[in-house]
């Protein structure tokens, strides 16, 4: 994760008990990487003043990447259910973008958006497995290999993208948390914003701000990983990671879906915000992820 931990652990647990506005923004500073607004402070505050290894992480993924566990990823295994509730409050949370002018494509062209909410990451494994144990809806293949579903069964990695998820999987998750898929014009505005900006930070390939194969990672890393490539509008990993459904057809039949953003398979030639392909309806891939919007 991109943590800046300076202070030890009693040092987090004394400013954890403070009162002070000043501590708690300097504990935000110093170790969440994540999206913060004032409705996730009692779940930010549980998750801080539990030991999810804090003062372990490395400050910086740098290329070659191994493995990489967050704490959000040590909280959604934990033992005690508050605590993984509160690590799926922050992984559901959302953002509005407002009504304005996009530039789509490559050509830029002119489309006027409305306002809309999209989700701040994609959706995770903790995620879609609330989702399956709630609705016994089929679970993803790599989880049907699996002799038992749970937590265990893919611990520490519940802050990953969920894959080998198909758009009407995709889409059967979106209604059931009251949303839906981006179109693709939505997914791109979230992207890019106002501007003809090729990546979410700007013009330049700039690395590790995503997770695309210069990263070395050969798999999907935790969402929120990247505080250096969010979006004009504050979404993390729109690039890379893991490509992301939308609603907007490929063809007259509607047989096929728009996919945007690359995945951490393929270079930044291909992970850009304006990097689409598109897939079967039915079609599900190790690479393919979604999050929602409203």
């Amino acid at each position: 994760m991109l943590l800046d931990v300076k202070k030890p652990k009693v040092s987090r647990i004394a400013r954890i008990e403070n009162d002070a506005p000043d501590a708690f923004q300097q504990l935000l500073q110093d170790y969440w990487t994540w999206h913060y607004d004032d409705s996730l402070y009692d779940a930010v505050k549980l998750l801080l003043s539990t030991d999810l290894g804090w003062e372990n992480g490395p400050q910086l993924i740098t290329p070659p990447v191994g493995e990489v566990i967050s704490p959000l990823g040590y909280a959604l295994a934990h033992a005690e259910k508050e605590v993984r509730k509160a690590a799926l409050q922050i992984l559901d949370i959302t953002v509005c973008v407002p009504a304005g002018t996009a530039l789509i494509g490559e050509e830029c062209t002119l489309l006027e958006i409305d306002e809309f909410e999209i989700g701040v990451y994609p959706v995770t494994n903790a995620q879609y497995y609330r989702f399956v144990e709630e609705t016994g809806y089929t679970p993803p293949k790599e989880w049907q290999d699996k002799t038992e579903l749970s937590y265990e069964s893919y611990a520490l990695k519940g802050d990953h993208p969920v894959v080998w998820v198909s758009c009407e999987d995709a889409e059967v998750y979106a209604n059931y948390v009251g949303g839906r898929l981006p179109s693709f014009a939505e997914w791109q505005y979230a992207a890019r914003g106002t501007d003809d900006r090729l990546f979410p930070w700007g013009y330049e390939i700039d690395t590790p701000r995503c997770n695309t194969t210069e990263l070395g990672a050969e798999g999907t890393t935790p969402v929120g990983a990247f505080k250096n490539g969010i979006t004009p509008f504050g979404c993390y990993d729109m690039i890379g990671n893991v490509w992301e459904w939308t609603n907007t057809p490929y063809d007259d039949k509607e047989t096929f879906r728009v996919a945007c953003g690359g995945a951490w398979y393929y270079s930044h030639d291909y992970s850009t915000c304006i990097s689409f392909d598109f897939f079967s309806t039915n079609y599900a891939e190790f690479v393919i992820g979604f999050r929602i919007a409203r």
